[in-house]
């Protein structure tokens, strides 16, 4: 289906006042008013950063899992600043991807962590995924915190359906390396990485633990 090429400076007219004033109500307005997720997808291709950059912005606040791809192909910009911003839209996007009633559990599993508390939130993410079965952040989510009660097979799994249903989810590929490199499986767990880092090559952290782990299989 032919699309209409965007304006790049009637986007950032359009879009600017609402951001000014932090008003994701007036922004999503303005965008699903003028333009479809395809459109935005289009502003992403553009070759001046700063557009995307804005465009990154704009998807984080009202974007939809129609677009993480074009997102994810942002990630592997050499612009550190715009590969960030695509990483943060990226999350924004997948953490309020699940049905309002499975938000709900998912919230509590969220509030559970922040107080240190992993068994529980596992209980309220294990509720929101039985409500969406389909809400690929709180699989992720769920095997975060069965990682911190050393449930490393039960955080596999997780993350595995994780990214079965968001393949380019990068956190869940990282998470099932750290799982793999808790149980020793050193070579499953380099091949999660590189993986993570096909999609995000920015993860610095990830590549350091790859680098470390690879440089040991050589020696060994």
């Amino acid at each position: 289906m032919w699309i209409e090429t965007v304006d790049n400076e009637d986007f950032l007219r359009a879009v600017t006042p609402a951001l000014t004033e932090s008003n994701a109500d007036a922004l999503a307005a303005v965008v699903n008013e003028r333009w479809t997720p395809q459109q935005l997808c289009q502003i992403l291709r553009s070759d001046q950063n700063d557009v995307k950059k804005v465009a990154c912005v704009v998807l984080g606040l009202v974007g939809d899992r129609r677009i993480e791809r074009c997102l994810a192909v942002v990630l592997k910009h050499e612009d550190a600043h715009l590969n960030r911003l695509a990483e943060h839209a990226l999350w924004s996007i997948w953490f309020r991807s699940g049905s309002t009633p499975a938000q709900r559990y998912f919230a509590r599993g969220l509030a559970a962590m922040e107080r240190d508390e992993p068994a529980e939130a596992v209980q309220w993410y294990c509720k929101s995924i039985q409500i969406d079965p389909e809400f690929a952040e709180a699989y992720n989510q769920c095997g975060i915190a069965r990682f911190m009660v050393e449930d490393y097979h039960g955080a596999i799994e997780d993350c595995q359906r994780a990214v079965d249903l968001v393949p380019v989810h990068f956190g869940g590929l990282a998470g099932m390396g750290h799982c793999y490199a808790e149980l020793g499986n050193i070579t499953a767990a380099a091949d999660c990485y590189h993986r993570a880092l096909q999609v995000n090559p920015h993860l610095e952290a990830i590549a350091e633990t790859l680098h470390g782990i690879e440089s040991c299989m050589r020696v060994a």
